[in-house]
């Protein structure tokens, strides 16, 4: 899945480069809940969600320039404003946007109720590195799905509706979802990574070892779907990512060519 949403991302700024479209700033979130203090071997999963959307994506003749990009940084490529870049989801059809971090909810002043809760331990590891495992669920988190387009990223809205469009008085598909990373980070008690970070530029140190990822929304179907605009419709994603077993795996196998061995996204109608 990496290499072919890479070359969709890639695609979609050339796309924009030729029409000189708008670069917008990314924007910054932190989530100011308050936690617990952590226990021994714990952190508070405000250390993961508040990373998340802070990542400066920054791209070059060659696709993503991990070189240019970092944390703070002004001129980054937003894949679709106004909402930061967070992890895409995909299977070979469609692309899914899920606000597991509650960054859409932010920006709408709380309106969609999105709630988030969650753990992160980390393990020392021998080489001075940590091994940290995120477990976080959302709840009303703002989904949608578009198809794929040989002209545009993320192409024609099929389920829910972007960001944007609520903004302007669309009804929003609210989900829930599950997501869960295991990762080595560069030390114990380092800054955790934004997923866009860690995924497509991980730094010195940093590996992805798993990435997995549910969710489900019930909403309205677009017309791109084929459907009358504003039917009822279900959606459902799983997404599984083994990136340590990708690494070792039959060069030939499914897993050692995409790391995601089950990439599934179901959209159907739900009736009246």
């Amino acid at each position: 899945m990496k290499n072919r949403i890479t070359s969709l991302i890639t695609h979609h700024l050339e796309w924009r480069l030729k029409r000189r479209a708008r670069v917008a700033a990314l924007c910054l979130f932190a989530l100011a809940a308050s936690t617990p203090a952590a226990q021994p071997g714990q952190r508070p999963i405000t250390d993961f969600t508040s990373r998340q959307g802070t990542y400066c994506l920054k791209f070059g003749a060659e696709g993503i320039d991990c070189a240019a990009g970092g944390y703070g940084g002004v001129g980054c490529e937003l894949f679709v404003p106004p909402q930061p870049n967070v992890q895409g989801w995909a299977d070979p059809t469609t692309f899914v946007l899920v606000d597991y971090a509650g960054l859409a909810d932010f920006l709408v002043g709380g309106a969609f109720g999105t709630t988030l809760d969650g753990s992160v331990n980390e393990v020392p590891l021998a080489d001075g590195r940590a091994r940290v495992s995120v477990l976080l669920h959302t709840r009303n988190a703002l989904t949608w799905a578009s198809h794929f387009s040989d002209t545009d990223f993320p192409g024609p809205v099929v389920f829910g509706h972007r960001l944007d469009d609520v903004m302007l008085g669309a009804d929003p598909a609210l989900g829930e979802s599950l997501l869960q990373v295991t990762f080595k980070n560069s030390a114990p008690g380092a800054p955790l990574p934004d997923l866009i970070q860690l995924h497509f530029c991980p730094g010195e140190g940093q590996e992805l070892e798993v990435l997995s990822f549910r969710a489900r929304a019930n909403g309205t179907l677009r017309a791109a779907f084929g459907v009358p605009d504003g039917s009822p419709g279900r959606f459902e994603t799983v997404q599984t990512g083994l990136f340590r077993v990708s690494g070792v795996a039959n060069s030939h196998s499914r897993v050692a060519l995409d790391a995601f061995p089950a990439e599934k996204v179901i959209i159907q109608p739900t009736g009246k």
